[in-house]
């Protein structure tokens, strides 16, 4: 669930140490924080490109741990900070789901590009000013005849119970469509916090 976006105006601002600094709020940041996110990379590499993407200068905020959590509320639509928040938003489409993600924005643009063309007749090519709160709204409310819904459902869709020929298909669907992951070391969000006030300590103290 987005928060209100109608009545209220979508941030373009986020409030550290009691100061007002803009953050990044294009939807194509997003996006890049989301490759970022599932690159190879080390981890204090990752942290350090996100703040970049959405801050700019670093040595402007000064409050870095607070700048982080602030960067995590705004990428989450200002929703709770929850275990596999993007996972529970996938839930809509299947009742019994399987562990796997239900999107990546970096790997599926082509399917968003294409549903939103089609559902929305927005190009996101070329459409400015369009928020990151917007876009996940617009996202979130997909058709489920867009082949980008359908990709989702194969995803997340659980075979237990499928007659064989619906199984096989379905599992056919899942291999064609399988987001792929980097070597990188799969982490919980407990565990990515942690890296996160880590790498927040160890650039406080100059290391």
């Amino acid at each position: 669930m987005i928060c209100d976006i109608i009545t209220q105006p979508a941030p373009v601002a986020v409030s550290i140490a009691g100061k007002m600094h803009p953050i990044n709020w294009d939807f194509r940041a997003g996006i890049e924080f989301d490759a970022i996110r599932d690159s190879d990379m080390p981890e204090e590499w990752k942290f350090e490109k996100m703040l970049k993407l959405y801050y700019g200068d670093l040595n402007d905020l000064g409050n870095i741990l607070e700048a982080v959590e602030r960067l995590k509320w705004f990428y989450r639509c200002g929703e709770p900070d929850e275990e596999e928040n993007e996972d529970k938003k996938a839930k809509r489409y299947v009742r019994k789901t399987s562990k796997e993600p239900a999107y990546s924005l970096s790997q599926d643009t082509a399917y968003i590009y294409a549903a939103f063309l089609d559902q929305y007749g927005i190009d996101l090519a070329t459409v400015r000013d369009l928020h990151w709160w917007k876009f996940m709204a617009l996202f979130e409310s997909l058709n489920e005849d867009t082949k980008m819904s359908k990709i989702m459902y194969y995803r997340k869709a659980s075979v237990s119970g499928m007659d064989r020929e619906r199984r096989a298909f379905i599992n056919e669907m899942k291999k064609l469509y399988r987001i792929r992951r980097g070597k990188s070391e799969k982490m919980t969000l407990e565990q990515r916090n942690e890296r996160w006030k880590k790498y927040v300590r160890e650039r406080l103290s100059g290391k």
